[in-house]
Order: structure tokens, then sequence, then C-alpha cells
């Protein structure tokens, strides 16, 4: 049985290996993944909170965006890692080094 990396260090291997992707698309191969282990599954919420704690932090960036397959739909957003970002520490814990903005 594999071993499934934390959240946040899932999402860069997923990420260096097809270099960019949307979030729905890599939120379902990571919940197939974690299913596959019989790991617990996050929810599509988290996942996305997750993105956008790591493009908080620096670790990935926008790259694109695409019209959705359906007007009622958003477009597509597509993210990589940000280049020299790779083999930081905040991959490890993401939320421990995350500040949240005051409002």
């Amino acid at each position: 049985m594999t071993k499934i990396p934390y959240t946040g260090l899932w999402i860069r291997d997923h990420l260096a290996e097809v270099k960019e992707d949307f979030i729905q698309s890599m939120s379902t191969a990571y919940r197939k993944e974690m299913r596959q282990s019989k790991k617990v599954v996050s929810s599509y919420h988290q996942f996305c909170k997750m993105i956008y704690v790591l493009e908080s932090l620096g670790l990935i960036e926008f790259v694109r965006e695409e019209k959705a397959s359906r007007d009622w739909l958003k477009p597509r957003k597509y993210y990589r890692i940000k280049p020299g970002k790779e083999k930081s520490v905040k991959w490890q814990s993401p939320q421990k080094h995350y500040v949240p903005k005051a409002t």
C-alpha cells in the first residue's frame, strides 16, 4: 500500500508531475487516491481552502483561466508550483505557516 502524503505535499507532487491543473481535477484525483488507500477523504471545500493557503504562502500561483464547458459554470482556474518553491519547508505543514489577513 502506498503512503499518501499530507494534502499540501500531495498537491506539490501532483503539480510537479502534471505541471499545471485546476482545482476540481486535483480534488478528484486526490479523493480517488485517498479512497483506494482507505484513508479519510476531506471535502472539496477543505481542498479548496488548502489551495487558498498554498497560494497565500506563495507556493503555488494562478497560471490561466479556461472557459467552463457550460455557461452557468465558473471558469477553470489553473495553478502551478511557483518556480523556486518546490523544496520549501512550508509544504510539510502549510497551515502552521499561514497567517490570516486582518479584515
